[in-house]
């Protein structure tokens, strides 16, 4: 008999859950009486509005949307009342979460009134003052050890919700082994479990599906707690609250029978129920839990002989959150001492910029803290840190630098044209040297614009508009350029390069290429020309080195065209580009 009304209670307080609340067109729970939570800045609120048997120790718990400011949040004011009667209690805060802790338990079968009063800005300079409110039923619950569900994520209504996210519950209380047994959980796609694990730790639980949701798929969540089964003797949690037996508490009737729990009957409003929903979105975006890392730095850990006006560089795994990536989190000292600075963040490289230059022959530290995150919010596991030595002039350095490599190299073909231009010294510059007064690029006697950066001791030409295709582009460092001495280069250092040249709209062989070709002889005897048949004619080119398919530059005929022959004479320049288009498209016999 027990277990029948046991069960008919479960399924009464499930439908009364059901009852407060009515669907959206979308499909989605909301609740009733929330109509302002949006116009308030809120996302959601706990115990629902108009819930019903709600534990007499709760915690009443406000979410408010993502974008608030946690310092606005923490403006705002909470309040819980009986009546008109004020319930004593403390609010606290926590990032866009508010919560009132009441001091003594609630009164059973009572009717609260919870208000909270905001002052969000969202970004303007406008008060933006509203206030909420909302209603919910204490249960049958007079000094009974019960507990609720405080939170969960996805919050309800949720949608865009990744694949494999873990639906977590936060309850009012820490989950030991008894009230792990008093609770039950399912997750729903309408009528289809979801098969999954659920795990505990503190005060929450989290639900590990075994395969990842279904796009575009509304989910219900509902945890269900038997408060009849008590936690833990030493759960210091279960006893914050003060026992109080005043008449305050009472709800002013005089039969306070129903307000105490009877051990030898079954309480209906023992059982408690929370139901949410969310939706997942349809994208096939998963999560991305990956911490970053700092794949590698600059000046190198251990580096010596740094220059005292070097920056200092860090490169994350993946593209971090710009917001978390500052003087804050990106540190430079000299012993204990803070270096002076600022930081820039730009694709995946952090940079550190000291006001002034570094003092000679130090060692100084510098360190990315855990605090900053990528663009998912997760943070790095561990903080980097590395150290480096800066240079010690060298008394009488009368050595001038060379360049001891430049890229691209001289005369290299086929060159994006999205490249940069590098060139690496033999020691240290003097960056205020590097600039694009010493170091130029230009196509024929027209100045590429652009911008120059120094690090470590190689110079970098960043062209402001990516340069064209098929053209020789030449790259100069004057002998303005100096070392940290003072000593300038001996001769300047001059290399030049070609584009890519933008693909040609398939270009045949036999009707654009061997036609002008054969033109050639009217200067040159070639061999290829001893056959009109054009596979016979292409043959003739490959086997004797005039042209390959697989690697064009080393074709004689591009050696020859591509730069080195005048045009004008029996073809003309437009003819010669078609051919070498042609031999960039692969040479082919078609």
């Amino acid at each position: 008999m027990k277990l029948l009304k046991k069960l008919v209670a479960t399924l009464s307080i499930a439908a009364v859950i059901l009852v407060t609340s009515c669907s959206s067109e979308d499909g989605m729970t909301t609740n009733q009486s929330d109509v302002n939570l949006a116009e308030a800045g809120l996302k959601e609120t706990f115990p629902a509005d108009l819930a019903d048997t709600v534990a007499v120790n709760p915690l009443i718990v406000v979410n408010f949307k993502s974008t608030a400011d946690p310092s606005e949040v923490a403006a705002s004011v909470l309040t819980l009342k009986k009546g008109t009667e004020p319930i004593s209690g403390t609010v606290t805060f926590s990032g866009t979460t508010a919560v009132f802790r009441p001091e003594t338990y609630l009164a059973p079968n009572s009717q609260f009134t919870a208000t909270i009063k905001t002052n969000l800005k969202n970004g303007s300079s406008n008060d933006n003052e509203k206030e909420h409110s909302w209603t919910f039923r204490t249960g049958n619950h007079h000094h009974q050890k019960a507990f609720s569900v405080v939170s969960v994520t996805p919050l309800n209504s949720t949608t865009g919700v990744v694949f494999d996210i873990h639906p977590t519950i936060t309850f009012s209380e820490k989950m030991e082994s008894k009230r792990i047994e008093s609770v039950m959980f399912s997750l729903n796609n309408g009528t289809t479990v979801v098969e999954g694990s659920l795990t505990y730790l503190d005060k929450t639980a989290t639900f590990i599906p075994t395969n990842s949701l279904e796009a575009n798929t509304v989910y219900t969540g509902m945890i269900s707690i038997n408060n009849n089964i008590d936690g833990d003797e030493d759960d210091d949690d279960d006893h914050y609250y003060e026992d109080n037996d005043d008449d305050e508490n009472d709800d002013g009737d005089d039969n306070d029978d129903d307000d105490i729990d009877n051990d030898d009957e079954d309480d209906d409003s023992s059982m408690y129920t929370y139901i949410w929903n969310f939706t997942t979105g349809g994208d096939g975006v998963v999560a991305d839990l990956t911490a970053p890392t700092v794949l590698s730095v600059v000046p190198a850990n251990s580096a010596v002989s740094i220059a005292v006006n070097s920056n200092i560089t860090a490169v994350f795994s993946e593209a971090m959150d710009a917001s978390t990536i500052s003087t804050a989190t990106f540190t430079v000292k000299q012993g204990t001492t803070d270096v002076a600075g600022s930081v820039s963040y730009s694709g995946t490289t952090a940079t550190f910029n000291p006001t002034s230059d570094l003092v000679s022959g130090l060692v100084y530290t510098a360190t990315i803290s855990t605090a900053a995150k990528d663009v998912a919010g997760n943070a790095i596991a561990v903080a980097k840190t590395w150290s480096f030595t800066t240079l010690v002039p060298v008394a009488g350095d009368t050595t001038a630098p060379t360049v001891l490599s430049v890229v691209p190299a001289n005369s290299a073909v086929s060159i994006a044209v999205s490249s940069n231009i590098t060139a690496t010294f033999s020691e240290s510059m003097d960056a205020s040297t590097i600039s694009t007064a010493t170091f130029t690029v230009k196509q024929g006697t027209t100045n590429v614009a652009g911008s120059v950066s120094y690090s470590g001791t190689t110079a970098t030409f960043n062209p402001t508009i990516d340069l064209t295709g098929g053209l020789v582009y030449t790259a100069t460092i004057s002998t303005a350029a100096k070392d940290v001495a003072g000593n300038a280069i001996a001769v300047a250092k001059t290399w030049s390069f070609t584009t890519l040249a933008p693909a040609a709209a398939g270009l045949s062989f036999a009707t654009d290429v061997m036609p002008t070709l054969g033109k050639c002889n009217a200067c040159h005897t070639h061999p290829w020309t001893t056959s009109t048949v054009a596979s016979t004619y292409y043959t003739n080119l490959v086997n004797g080195g005039f042209v390959n398919p697989t690697n064009y530059t080393s074709s004689k005929i591009y050696s020859k065209l591509n730069g080195g022959h005048p045009g004008g004479n029996s073809i003309s320049t437009a003819e010669i580009n078609k051919i070498l288009d042609w031999m960039r498209e692969g040479s082919k016999n078609n």
